[in-house]
């Protein structure tokens, strides 16, 4: 069941490609030149550092579901992996032969976009030369992924069917993911003080943080409280911070704040930043999203998801004739049985 399962992630992960393709594992360190390849297909090699970052990643989305990895499991991910490369090689070689060509322009912004991920060009240029990673070798990589890409599309993706009984099927064993989680609508004032402040400052503050609970209490709108007193960044806006889940509130304040009924305002809540009180405007209880509102993206993920199984056992059949040449030195053969 678990090597079921890692080869069905590695299939997800790796037939169009992903994040450690275009930026491999760190720690990987430069290689001879027979050493930096792990196989040759059809005369075109893989490189070692594609390898590392693609097991990596694996290694990480097998840990998620909370399962330790034996050296047999291990072994077992780095053979999945390599023979994935193989496959994407192979598909990337169809894809070429077929007239595919890459969307030089989407390749542009996406390297636009990972640039713009660094403080600096030097920053952006350096983190490349610590992975071992050139520019060339960075397009290369974004051009593959992208004729691959469209190769499954044009040859897979518009012809695999979806049926209704799929997608309620998919639905139903899949409700967490279509949960809609409690949501609170949320209101803020701060009244600013700082623990470096004299007490008589500090008093002060804690006096108007007073005035405004009192206030609140008496009746008074909340909203034009926080324009005419709050030293918060939503002062301009009533306070408002909008709709908030559990876990983007600060700890001290979240048990507070998710207690509260639509309309309740806490009590003062003192931190190093200052007097805090919060009103909930509004309150969503946790519910799970209709069928009907998530079927269009379901059938999309389920043809994607299809077309890419799709894709790779045309590639094993391929991959049966491509002219294929292992160098990966260390031992990824399944055990042997005693």
């Amino acid at each position: 069941m678990f090597l079921k399962r890692v080869s069905y992630l590695i299939i997800v992960a790796m037939m169009i490609g992903s994040p450690g393709v275009i930026f491999p594992a760190l720690g990987a360190t430069k290689k001879t030149q027979a050493e930096e390849k792990v196989a040759v297909v059809n005369g075109v090699q893989i490189d070692r550092g594609e390898f590392d970052g693609e097991v990596l990643l694996v290694q990480r989305a097998v840990l998620g579901l909370g399962r330790p990895l034996t050296c047999e499991q291990v072994a077992s991910i780095r053979r999945e992996v390599l023979e994935s490369l193989i496959r994407r090689e192979i598909l990337y070689q169809a894809g070429r032969k077929s007239g595919i060509k890459p969307d030089e322009n989407a390749i542009n912004k996406e390297i636009a976009a990972l640039r713009q991920q660094f403080s600096s060009d030097t920053e952006y240029k350096n983190e490349l030369s610590r992975r071992n990673v050139s520019e060339e070798m960075l397009r290369a990589r974004m051009i593959r992924n992208s004729t691959v890409q469209q190769y499954i599309e044009k040859q897979y993706t518009a012809k695999v069917k979806v049926t209704d009984n799929d997608m309620v099927s998919y639905y139903e064993s899949h409700l967490d993911l279509f949960k809609q989680p409690l949501q609170v609508r949320v209101s803020h004032i701060l009244i600013q003080s700082d623990p470096k402040w004299e007490d008589s400052r500090k008093q002060e503050a804690r006096g108007k943080a007073d005035k405004v609970l009192q206030n609140l209490k008496k009746g008074r709108d909340f909203t034009t409280l926080a324009r005419e007193y709050s030293d918060g960044p939503t002062r301009t806006n009533g306070g408002d911070l909008g709709y908030l889940r559990m876990g983007q509130l600060d700890k001290q304040f979240e048990n507070n704040v998710f207690a509260l009924k639509a309309g309740e305002t806490t009590n003062i809540i003192e931190t190093d930043y200052g007097f805090h009180i919060f009103k909930v405007t509004d309150k969503k209880t946790e519910t799970i999203l209709a069928y009907e509102n998530v079927k269009d993206k379901i059938r999309q993920f389920l043809r994607e998801e299809k077309a890419k199984q799709e894709a790779d056992l045309q590639a094993k059949k391929l991959r049966e004739k491509a002219d294929v040449e292992i160098l990966l030195k260390e031992d990824i053969s399944p055990a042997k049985r005693p």
